[in-house]
């Protein structure tokens, strides 16, 4: 069971970033390079819930 509380958790963690990131509103200025590039910013947000999936199915195959 304390393996879904953790895995809820970091879910609804990770879902709150999308969307913050996705909400955020940064003026575009090129001096300050990617910050504020919407895509990049919401990729690198991405990515972890895209590793964290990777761990649990793996995790479900080993213990099946």
């Amino acid at each position: 069971m304390g393996f879904w509380v953790v895995v809820t958790t970091i879910a609804i963690a990770q879902t709150a970033i999308v969307v913050a990131a996705l909400r955020m509103k940064v003026a575009t200025d090129p001096a300050r390079g990617i910050v504020g590039a919407r895509a990049t910013e919401a990729l690198w947000t991405l990515l972890p819930v895209g590793l964290m999936a990777g761990v649990v199915l793996l995790s479900l195959a080993e213990r099946g």
